[in-house]
Parts: structure tokens; sequence; C-alpha cells
């Protein structure tokens, strides 16, 4: 805006009477502006509800539609210290034996203690100044293979593999060739503590995304390095290759494990159990065996796994499955049930300066409820969900005379709740007789899981069916149109639409402003510009009258 300085000559407050004359077209802006920002919140909240319907569809309702979701096992163990199930609808209704023999473990090297020629010691400190560090090379006898794939006994010395500390990876063969890979980590006496042992992490084969590797860490209190495999199982181990590294390096960093040394090397173990007679062996404590995912925590023996069908899983699903649906058409309710708040324009700052901040709350709240007020989309898809909710089917039930009835969510004791008892946006909602975490029918008789328990087939069938009706309804209602894309609900093409056309009309409204300001300012200057040049002349004339 560019600036103006007007009234030297009239006194007049140009700006104010401008500001003044201009306040209907300003107001058109105001509006526009208004209407665009409400119109930018309606999509948030719609792309919002939407996320909601879209996860309920591809969750909730896709699997409730098959018999595999209601099939619920669960395992029991007469030793939960030494095992813990994980149950899959596979597994089969048994009782076994089992024991739990051996726990995995990971390798493990405790070197020996450091000590410095110096005296002090912390990870600065470099090898050359250990004591275990020698100058004078080793020699060694090693298996050293020929070019005809033979191998013979060949003496080599510390500066054949100086610096080099080989690191084998995996289990170690019971006889033959040993073809494990491994890595060979560079370390010279000049460097510190800290860095052979970044080093010595650094040290990993297989595959990058899940490399087999090892931890090392120097504790400076206990004067040791301490080094483990990163996974638990004998095929995840380590051991270092005495015969293919420095032993000067080795020795200087405790590595030297031997009974000469007080350092320790355990190799990892896979953990070990038995059921029903068996041997099962695995590199971590988990097995997964005909169904059953089990977990071993510590040795034990005579330990039964019971396995049988779950009733409070199927019950838990369902009781999921209307949560969510509740949460929805809950949610719905109040968008559709919302005053409109048409008359409430988004504040702006001179408003805001006018009202306390409890008004301002107050009036940004009622937009932010008025939204999708009456939507006629929300509308639609809250009948047709409800319409299928009170679905009945025939699927083979009769009463005590053995006459046919349709089968509905009365026949499992799930219902709404008396119309004129219950509050407007929750009149859709469904509940659970028996469901003790609902204060309205926690204290009626359970018909559910008498259902699931006598009749699961009933169970099943039905609520397959009303899962499928609604996955196919809501795939209907979410299916791309001219005005929207897949798997949305709203028009968001149109919406995103009338975005452009606010930017457009924004634009022509602040245009118009422009203009008309622009049009009272010249004609003010104009009359500034005539002022000043009476006000001249009346100087003038008062003078030659003076003369």
């Amino acid at each position: 805006m560019p600036m103006r300085i007007t009234g030297l000559s009239s006194g007049l407050d140009t700006e104010s009477i401008v500001t003044e004359l201009t306040k209907v077209q300003s107001n058109k802006v105001t509006k526009v502006k208004s209407d665009q920002k409400k119109h930018d919140m309606r999509m948030d909240k719609w792309k919002d509800l939407n996320k909601k319907v879209v996860s309920f569809y591809n969750k909730t309702l896709s699997n409730m539609r098959f018999d595999s979701s209601f099939i619920k096992k669960t395992t029991t163990a007469s030793n939960n210290d030494a095992v813990s199930v994980t149950t899959s609808g596979s597994a089969m209704n048994s009782a076994q034996k089992m024991s739990v023999d051996k726990l995995a473990s990971s390798a493990y090297l405790t070197g020996g203690k450091l000590k410095s020629k110096s005296g002090e010691l912390d990870s600065s400190t470099t090898l050359e100044y250990l004591n275990e560090y020698s100058s004078a090379p080793s020699t060694r006898t090693i298996k050293a293979k020929n070019l005809d794939g033979t191998y013979s006994d060949k003496e080599v010395t510390d500066d054949d593999f100086k610096g080099k500390v080989r690191i084998k990876f995996g289990k170690a063969p019971e006889s033959g060739e040993d073809t494990r890979e491994f890595v060979d980590v560079e370390i010279n006496a000049n460097e510190s503590i800290a860095e052979a042992i970044a080093k010595l992490k650094d040290a990993k084969v297989g595959d990058k995304d899940n490399p087999i590797g090892i931890n090392a860490n120097f504790d400076s209190k206990q004067g040791r390095i301490f080094v483990s495999a990163n996974a638990t199982g004998a095929d995840n181990g380590f051991e270092i290759d005495f015969d293919h590294s420095d032993m000067r390096i080795v020795s200087a960093l405790g590595l030297d494990y031997n009974d000469n040394t007080d350092s320790h090397f355990d190799t990892g173990e896979d953990a070990e159990i038995t059921l029903n007679g068996v041997k099962y062996t695995s590199d971590t404590n988990t097995f997964d065996i005909n169904g059953l995912s089990i977990t071993a925590k510590q040795k034990a023996e005579d330990i039964t796994l019971t396995t049988a069908d779950d009733t409070s899983g199927v019950y838990k699903m369902i009781k999921d499955f209307l949560s969510e649906y509740n949460d929805l058409v809950g949610e719905m309710a109040e968008y559709y049930n919302a005053d409109d708040a048409k008359e409430y324009d988004i504040l702006t700052a001179e408003q805001k300066e006018q009202m306390t901040d409890e008004e301002i709350d107050e009036w940004n709240e009622k937009i932010e409820k008025g939204l999708l007020s009456k939507d006629p989309i929300i509308g639609r898809v809250m009948r047709e969900m409800k319409s299928i909710m009170l679905g009945a089917f025939d699927l083979g039930d009769t009463d005590k005379d053995g006459k046919p009835v349709k089968t509905s969510f009365s026949t499992f004791g799930i219902h709404t709740l008396s119309y004129f008892n219950t509050e407007e946006n929750d009149r859709g909602k469904w509940h659970i007789d028996g469901d003790e975490d609902d204060e309205n029918t926690g204290k009626e008789e359970d018909k559910l899981t008498a259902a699931i328990s006598k009749n699961p087939d009933l169970v099943r069938n039905f609520f397959k069916n009303i899962s499928s009706n609604l996955y196919s309804k809501l795939g209907d209602l979410m299916k791309s149109t001219d005005f929207s894309s897949s798997f949305t609900l709203y028009e968001d093409k149109k919406m995103k639409t009338q975005v452009d056309k606010y930017k457009k009309q924004l634009k022509s409204e602040q245009d118009k402003l422009t203009a008309l300001e622009d049009k009272y300012y010249d004609q003010f200057t104009q009359m500034e510009k005539a002022m000043t040049n009476l006000n001249s002349q009346q100087s003038q004339l008062s003078g030659m009258i003076g003369s």
C-alpha cells in the first residue's frame, strides 16, 4: 500500500474518511476471507472424519467378513514364570506337555583387566602404552591352504597380520573346513582404546538390513573391554581368530581368552524346549509351533499348555466393532445436529480487541461445531449405516417351538437405548446387555456371551452379514466420482475447486477495494491542491492590500 500524506491544507482526517467511504467494499473483502477460512476448516474436518471411516472400512469391517476372524483360541500355561504363549486361530484344542531345557544366549567376551604402563588408564589411552602390548612379534603355526586345496602347516608371526584382528561370525563347524564369514579389523598400536572399540563395533556380515555383528564397550572403572554378539543363538555368535590376527593388538586389548589370562569367553547358544517328546531349537527364546508362539523365560520341567476356544476373544472383537461404530456415528451426529452458525464469521483482529478471551473462544467454538451442520452427505451415510444395523437375517435359528426366526442384534441382547431418554447424538449407538463397562446395560442378562458359547455359528454368520453389508455400502459411498476421489465420502474434488474460486473472488474484491481507495484519495488530493492554490491567492491579495 502506498504511503499517503493528506489533509495538510484542509486539516481533514482523510484516511478515516476514505475508510468510512470504502467500508461496504472492505466488508466484502472481509466476508470472502471469512468464507475462505471456514471452507478450509470444513475440508480439514471432512479429511479427519473420512480418515476414521476408511480405517473402520479397511480394518474392522474387512476382517469381520471372514470366518477366520471368529476363530479365537487361548492357551494357558501351568507355569507362567517359565513360559508365555500367544495363540493363533489355527492352533488345535489340546493339552500338551513341555519343558524348557535351555535358554538362548549371545556369545560374550569379558576381556582381561587392562593396565597402563604409566599407571593412568582411560578410553583415550593408546594400545602401545598398555602393559600387555609387546613390540616383539610372536610366532605360531597355522594351517595354510595350498593352491591345490590341501592344507599344510605354516609358521607365521604377528608381522604377517600387522594390525589385523580377524573376527569370525556364525557357529564354528564341529569338523572339516571353517567356511564362516569374517571381518578383518585394522587396529594400530597408536590408536586409543575408544578408537579400537569403534572399529570393533563396525564389524558386520550378512544382510545389510539385519546384519550379524557385535557390541563392544570399555568399562574404565573395571578396566575391561566387554564384547557381545548383537543377537542370541549359536548362528549369530562370533569369535576372534587368533591364528590370523596380530596377537600384539589382541593381547593389548585383553581379548586373548585362554587359561593363562583373566578373560572369559562364552559361545552363543540356541534355546531348546521339549514339546510332546520332541526337541525344538531356536536362536531366540521364541518358538512358533503349530499355531502357538511359545516364549521360554526360564528353565523348567513338567509344564502343561492347554489350548481351547476363546469366547472372550470373539466377545471383545464384537464389542470393539460396536464401540468403533458408535464413535463414528456419534461424531457424525454431533456434526450433523449442530447449529449451523452461519451468522458467525471468522473474527478480525479489530473485533478480537473488543472481546474477552472467553468470548473469543465461545465464538470460535460455535464456528467449529457448525462447519458440517446438516451436511447432506453425513445425513445419508448415517441413514445407510443405521438401515444395515437394523437388518435381520434368516440364518436357520428357531424359537422354542421350532419355528424359524430371523436373527438380529436383539437376538444377542444388543440394542439402542430409549429414544426419549437418550441424548440426540447418542440415539444411533448400540449397547450390549451385560457389558460391565456400560453403565446403561451392565446389569442386564449377558445373551451375547451365551450365544458365542452355545451357538458360535449363528454369531459368526450374523456378524459376517452385518459387516459385509456395511463394507459393501461404504465401499459404494466411497467410489470415485466427478466430484470425489476413491475412498472418499465427501466431494473433495469439488471442494478443492471452490478453493480456487475463493482465491479469484478475493483478488477481485481486493482489486475493487484498492481502486475505490485510489479514487477517493485522488479526489481528496485534488481538493488539497485547490485549497493550497486558494490559500496562496488569499495570501497574495492580503499582501497587496496591506501595502
